[in-house]
């Protein structure tokens, strides 16, 4: 998690917490270490968010304190509107929730003349054609982000089955499937697998270092939603 989105998480919820908050409590909530909370709320402090308290003892936020209103024009708010409710078509469970929380956080801080998310006017169809997932997606968005390579399982469309390790670059999201692209130890070349035919995926504690520079030649050598 990036260190504005954790210090966003820290002052909504000391905001909404009626008892003092120990760093241990709101460390186990963002799932993070102690120490990363102290530096948090010493920068927030520093930045003159009115947070009360000390180590050992617990942090509480001033009453009267809210966040300034997200300045969005009403298109904007609109483009996040329908694109949050995309992410329901992707049948990316944890990617659902994470938009779900995210719209919750925007409408929370809106202006008060501003429509809320939810009560757009604004529909998406829900339909899609995207198979149930065999592997949980959160899994390798995390993998993508730490540049962590995966152990996996695959039955290629002909029912072969091989075991691979990869470096997962990207996930694109079809109306029909979703494509996990990656480099592939195994073959040596870039590879898209489809998200229903893993059989097995485990997080590795190896890592790669070269993601950006692979992503890069990933990107020029296939032309994005044509395959």
């Amino acid at each position: 998690m990036a260190q504005s989105s954790r210090m966003f998480d820290i002052i909504q919820m000391l905001r909404a917490s009626r008892v003092p908050l120990t760093a241990d409590a709101i460390a186990a909530r963002l799932e993070v270490t102690k120490r990363t909370i102290y530096r948090d709320i010493a920068a927030l402090q520093a930045s003159r968010v009115p947070i009360e308290g000390a180590a050992g003892i617990g942090y509480m936020m001033r009453r009267g304190y809210d966040l300034p209103p997200l300045m969005f024009s009403h298109e904007e708010i609109e483009a996040i509107a329908v694109g949050l409710s995309l992410v329901a078509r992707t049948g990316d469970n944890s990617l659902e929730a994470a938009g779900r929380s995210a719209a919750a956080k925007i409408g929370d801080v809106l202006p008060c003349d501003r429509t809320s998310i939810d009560a757009m006017p604004l529909y998406v169809s829900t339909w899609h054609a995207i198979p149930e997932a065999s592997v949980d997606l959160n899994i390798i968005r995390r993998a993508i982000r730490d540049e962590r390579k995966l152990s996996i399982t695959y039955r290629d469309a002909v029912g072969s089955q091989t075991q691979r390790t990869i470096r997962p670059l990207a996930l694109v999201y079809y109306v029909d499937g979703i494509h996990i692209a990656a480099y592939c130890e195994l073959r040596n070349d870039f590879r898209h697998f489809r998200h229903n035919r893993f059989e097995g995926c485990r997080l590795m504690d190896e890592t790669f270092c070269d993601g950006e520079t692979l992503r890069k030649q990933w990107r020029e050598s296939h032309i994005l939603f044509d395959y």
